[in-house]
């Protein structure tokens, strides 16, 4: 499903920069891949792949890039690079995403709430605030006889 992916970005007008093949015979594996010249319109941008496929995209402003990264019905993580904290911050909160990574990606806390906005799911994982989401709540009520 990956190299779908893959293949049909390309043919949209995607650049494989390295990767876009499975790795060894055995298994499901895929070799890191890097696409560029990818549109807002490509599969490949538009879709959630999950898997180890990034696209690279040129932008001219801060807004737009913002605008560009919402406008997609999925929001389940995003990530911002810069050497600046204070645009890292004030991007970060116009970003509709769950989780917002800065300076880093994929790293894991159990003590931070990971999931997604809009159509990328509703609920966390992970932190006390995915704790609804295994446990069952019941209320009893019991009539005591008065003496």
């Amino acid at each position: 499903k990956v190299l779908g992916y893959v293949e049909e970005g390309k043919k949209q007008g995607a650049k494989v920069e390295c990767g876009g093949a499975r790795h060894g015979s055995r298994g499901y594996f895929i070799n890191p891949t890097v696409l560029t010249s990818v549109t807002d319109e490509n599969i490949c941008a538009r879709e959630e792949i999950f898997g180890p496929v990034v696209c690279v995209f040129k932008f001219k402003t801060e807004e737009e890039a913002i605008s560009r990264a919402n406008n997609t019905t999925y929001g389940l993580g995003s990530a911002v690079f810069t050497k600046d904290l204070s645009r890292a911050l004030r991007v970060q909160r116009q970003l509709q995403a769950g989780l917002v990574w800065i300076n880093c990606y994929g790293t894991d806390d159990v003590r931070v709430p990971f999931g997604g906005v809009k159509e990328s799911g509703f609920g966390r994982e992970m932190s006390e605030y995915a704790i609804d989401n295994f446990t069952q709540i019941k209320a009893v009520r019991i009539a005591v006889a008065s003496q």
